[in-house]
């Protein structure tokens, strides 16, 4: 496609917004202009502008439909994909079931492999007879993948996932190919459905007890994926798990949902009407190491006295000018409410700032921000139970906040509970990637484990997402402490870890 045709890019990306939900940044241009240009073939700037138009109308349809969305996304999979997620819906839904009836959902299901590997965990853990009335259906929009599954046959790459044990029990070989058990093909059903589609019929109150829709929507935009997900909750059973893409999240998107850990997987369930969500803490384990505070201290004191020429920024807070006669220069008052508050707390002022957040009015000291800031200042205060229980306040009302998660984590390790930190740390930056804290902690924690592989990594990638960490963030969450020195102590505990096997 011809660089001068950028509005027909522009729209062709505006269209598969509005059509299917497909959400394209601006570096994703000369990729789209590509999928054009393969649509069209040879017909040039005219054929694509009409080819776009038919998009923008509704008209293009059925397999040119299924086969432009499968050009727009990456359909590779195999069975029992991050297993993981696997072993949590049969530790939740499956051991011990009461209820015979069970329907699952393998939503983005392209050529059946998820939904199969579903159907074979029913069969594998409901051995009472009960599994015939389980289900699973699998949607899809894209027919020729649709008729694939249907088939049930595989190549060998296709089964690389698959213990040897159990592929022969499910699978029969075929030429170069395996079959599918026919008593596993029994519990699957296909179906071609856009999810952007509103069909009542198909999407009603209970339909569901879990829904597997993964790396679906890291493809859709902000409205789409809300659109989708209000659909699953609203189809999915009272307690109904739904698991997602290990990249993909439910920050900002909803908070229908409780966020549920299970060995290296978060997924989600559904909150009953009514109910405020409850964070569950391991037990607590008596450690004799320092906490973090302490050894993030200690760290930045090595650190300064090995450094040469160690820059006074890099105290753990603003020093005031001296004087005339001596003594300091009074503060610049602070402007009243929160930002006086940010501000005492980045001069480490952390009793001013509890003074002026309790002098906020009701609605301005119940903001989740102002609560995260008391928070802060109460941890460094010591008063680390009460800034728990302003965590636990702040994730009743939002589960899915990376910083409070963060916070908690930090109370925990105060309180001797290890494991529950470790777990608040994972949810932090399951839910935030970017966010460098809770990897530097983390690494921290695993360290005092001896986890020094587990140490290194989560050292590493602290290291690479310091310096692009919000400053903001730096100021509330570094323990006093600026940028520079925490990139000392990233690369200090890398050291100390010794060199990867």
């Amino acid at each position: 496609m011809p660089a001068h045709d950028r509005d027909i890019i522009d729209h062709f990306r505006d269209a598969l917004a509005r059509r299917f939900g497909l959400a394209f940044d601006d570096g994703k241009r000369t990729f789209l202009a590509d999928v054009l240009t393969r649509r069209v073939g040879r017909g040039g700037e005219p054929a694509a502008r009409a080819y776009v138009e038919r998009l923008s109308a509704g008209r293009i349809r059925g397999e040119e439909a299924a086969e432009l969305v499968r050009e727009c996304t990456v359909g590779e999979t195999y069975f029992f994909r991050h297993p993981d997620q696997y072993r949590a819906l049969a530790d939740a839904v499956l051991v011990g079931r009461e209820r015979p009836r069970l329907r699952i959902l393998s939503a983005g299901c392209a050529s059946g492999e998820e939904a199969y590997s579903l159907a074979v965990l029913v069969r594998e853990h409901v051995s009472d007879g009960s599994n015939g009335d389980a289900r699973v259906v699998g949607i899809d929009l894209n027919p020729d993948a649709l008729a694939k599954a249907a088939l049930g046959r595989y190549t060998p790459w296709s089964l690389r996932g698959v213990p040897d044990d159990l592929r022969q029990r499910v699978f029969r070989v075929s030429g170069k190919e395996h079959q599918i058990d026919a008593s596993v093909r029994a519990l699957v059903s296909f179906e071609e459905r856009n999810l952007l589609d509103d069909a009542p019929d198909f999407w009603y109150p209970g339909a569901f007890d879990a829904i597997f829709c993964r790396n679906v929507l890291m493809y859709f935009t902000p409205e789409a994926t809300r659109a989708v997900v209000d659909r699953f909750a609203r189809a999915l059973a009272p307690g109904g798990l739904l698991f997602l893409g290990p990249a993909e999240t439910l920050r900002g998107v909803s908070n229908d949902f409780h966020l549920c850990h299970a060995g290296d997987t978060f997924y989600y369930q559904l909150r009953p009407a009514g109910e405020t969500a409850a964070v569950s803490a391991a037990p607590v384990t008596a450690v004799a190491d320092e906490s973090w505070v302490s050894a993030i201290g200690r760290a930045s004191d090595r650190i300064a006295r090995l450094s040469r020429g160690a820059r006074a920024a890099d105290a753990p807070g603003p020093v005031a000018p001296p004087r005339p006669g001596g003594g300091t220069a009074p503060r610049d008052p602070a402007p009243p409410g929160l930002p006086a508050a940010r501000e005492m707390v980045r001069q480490e002022r952390y009793a001013d700032a509890l003074a002026v957040l309790g002098s906020l009015a009701d609605a301005e000291r119940d903001d989740p921000d102002a609560k995260l800031l008391r928070a802060v200042s109460l941890t460094n205060c010591g008063q680390v139970g009460a800034a728990e229980r302003l965590c636990h306040e702040v994730l009743a009302g939002d589960e899915l906040n990376p910083e409070a998660r963060y916070l908690l984590a930090l109370c925990l390790e105060h309180a001797g509970n290890l494991g529950g930190a470790m777990e608040q740390d994972q949810a932090a930056v399951y839910l935030d990637p970017q966010f460098a804290m809770p990897h530097l902690h983390l690494g921290l924690l695993r360290k005092r484990e001896g986890d020094r592989a587990g140490a290194r990594r989560a050292f590493e990638r602290a290291l690479a997402l310091m310096p692009r960490e919000d400053a903001p963030r730096v100021l509330l969450f570094g323990g006093g402490f600026t940028r520079e020195t925490l990139l000392r102590l990233c690369e200090a505990e890398l050291r100390a870890t010794g060199t990867p096997q």
